[in-house]
Formats: C-alpha cells, sequence, structure tokens
C-alpha cells in the first residue's frame, strides 16, 4: 500500500527509484549532470560488478567534471573576447569622429587608452619627413627593428620602450606593435598598445582586428595629411 507525506502526496521510497531506473536504463545518458552527486557504492572485494559499477561511476563524474571545467573556460574567452571587440569597435567610431590631424593623434595617445582598458597607446614615425604636428619620430631603422618582417607583433612579457609608450613605458608589461603604411611619402611608421597585464596578448587576441585597425589609423592619416596613396 502507499503511502503518503502529506495530505495527497506520495512517499516516494527506494524500491520505487529501483524500480524506474530499471524501466528507463537510459535516464543518467540523458541526465549525465546527475552523475556528479551521485556517490558510487563502495568496492567490495570479490564483487566484481560492483566494482565494475564504481570505476565506471567515478570515470564518467570525472568526465563530466572535465567537460564542465571545459565548458566555463571556453565560456569565459568567449565572453572576453567579446568585450574586447566592442572596446575596439568604440575606438574606431571615434577614430572615424575626429576632425582633424592633430585631433587624430590626440585621439589615440589620450582617448584609446581608456576606451581599450590600456596603459599607454603610442603612435610613431621614423625621421625623415617633414615635422607633423603631436606626431613623435623615432631614430631611422626604428620600426624595421620592431617589425622586421611581418605587419603585426604581439609579445608577453615585455618591458615597454619610452619610445613607444613615453612616460607609461615602465607600466607596460605586453604589447602589441602595427605596422603603419601611410604613404611613399611618409616614412616608416607603427600604432604600439601597451597593457599591463604581461600576458594579455598571449591569450589569443584577434590579429585581424589590430591589422585592420592599423589599416584605418593608415587611411585617416594620409587623409587629413593630404597624401598620395
Amino acid at each position: 500500500m502507499r503511502k503518503f507525506a502529506d495530505a495527497g502526496t506520495p512517499l516516494i521510497m527506494d524500491g520505487d527509484v529501483r524500480d524506474y531506473l530499471l524501466a528507463h536504463p537510459d535516464f543518467l545518458t540523458a541526465n549525465s549532470d546527475l552523475l556528479a552527486v551521485l556517490t558510487p557504492p563502495e568496492n567490495r572485494r570479490g564483487d566484481e560488478i560492483r566494482d565494475f559499477q564504481h570505476f565506471m561511476l567515478s570515470r564518467l563524474q570525472g568526465e563530466v567534471e572535465t567537460l564542465k571545467q571545459s565548458r566555463d573556460e571556453s565560456q569565459k574567452l568567449i565572453e572576453e573576447h567579446l568585450r574586447r571587440q566592442s572596446r575596439m569597435n568604440g575606438a574606431v567610431l571615434s577614430l572615424l569622429d575626429s576632425p582633424g590631424f592633430i585631433e587624430m593623434i590626440e585621439t589615440i595617445e589620450s582617448d584609446f587608452p581608456l576606451m581599450l582598458d590600456h596603459e599607454a597607446v603610442g603612435i610613431v614615425v621614423e625621421e625623415g619627413a617633414a615635422p607633423r604636428p603631436r606626431l613623435r619620430t623615432v631614430r631611422e631603422g626604428f620600426v624595421r627593428e620592431c617589425l622586421p618582417r611581418r605587419d603585426l607583433m604581439l609579445e608577453s612579457d615585455i618591458r615597454g620602450t619610452p619610445e613607444l609608450f613615453d612616460g607609461k613605458a615602465a607600466f607596460v608589461r605586453s604589447q602589441a606593435l602595427v605596422r603603419l603604411t601611410v604613404s611613399p611619402e611618409m616614412p616608416p611608421g607603427l600604432i604600439a598598445f601597451g597593457h599591463r597585464d604581461p600576458k594579455y596578448y598571449a591569450n589569443g587576441i584577434p590579429g585581424e582586428a589590430l591589422l585592420h585597425m592599423g589599416a584605418l589609423v593608415s587611411l585617416c592619416m594620409r587623409k587629413w595629411l593630404g597624401l598620395p596613396a
């Protein structure tokens, strides 16, 4: 006879749970999260079935926990990527909204660090052309040394250099360097993104977004300086 816990509510007995699981052998497959909270049966010498059940349940619990950790890590990476992409989009809009060359340089060096959550962002060109207001210059060959055979360099565990980050260099521990190709009439240049986290640029930052930013900065500089492509 069925017992009731209170008026109208049947009391589920151990046998009921056992009968249900026997009638639905795929229940734990469809509800694998329960494996993480179930207590495996104790080993009994000479009882190979129980030993095998204990082994299988323990292994499944470990697999479930591993999958949960992997899912959580993937979710964190996706969320961080979206945050960084959102910041980059905001920086692009502010760059396009600059009314002139001087304001563009001020936006890059003053606003970008706040918008991108960086310690410093610097833009430089090598010596050899007419001086430009607010645009810092570096010695000839500096860009080639920083970017010898590529347009993008991501570096971790570094010390920032004053040539790129001026007074904020001491706080920069990782950086992204992007080549600027403004015009045949403009010496080589680069834009540098400096972050305080030594591993910031070792965490799968999409290089395409940085390269697109470099191309946009080059385009804006060429526009405001009236230089040929």
